[in-house]
């Protein structure tokens, strides 16, 4: 996988790093359809965002599926997702208590949404998940020296 990111989207990979070094885990919110299940865009790879998804799962991530759904879809919505084992914490509620703003909004991290800058984000988030991967794996190591 080549992942091409400029100077300016850097600073978002470092934050993002941060924040997950700083709290131990972060929160992703996920569109759902047309980013990880099909709704129009039969031709998309959804299975790359799943992957992703899940390895930042394993890596410490809350994932909060951030809808314009209505909640009569919602056991639909679970039933696709542990289909494809991906384990999701919420749909439409913030996972923690963040400590502060607007409990009307969700606050997430960073959001992976098809109607915003999806490829870019997801480069965003594997980045800094990476990063976050080989300080654990390098911790790990230096440990048993």
């Amino acid at each position: 996988m080549k992942i091409m990111l400029n100077e300016k989207v850097m600073k978002y990979v470092d934050r993002l790093e941060t924040e997950w070094e700083q709290h131990g885990k972060i929160i992703i919110g996920v569109d759902f359809d047309d980013t990880i299940s099909p709704w129009r865009m039969d031709d998309f790879d959804f299975d790359t965002v799943i992957k992703t998804l899940k390895t930042a799962k394993e890596t410490g991530a809350y994932i909060v599926i951030f809808t314009a759904c209505k909640p009569e879809r919602y056991p639909e919505i679970t039933t696709y997702c542990e289909s494809k084992g991906l384990e999701i914490d919420r749909i439409n509620e913030t996972p923690i208590d963040v400590g502060f703003g607007n409990h009307a909004k969700i606050y997430a991290n960073i959001f992976i949404d098809d109607r915003a800058g999806l490829h870019e984000a997801l480069d965003i988030l594997t980045l800094a998940m990476y990063r976050v991967r080989g300080k654990k794996a390098s911790k790990f190591n230096d440990s048993w020296r």
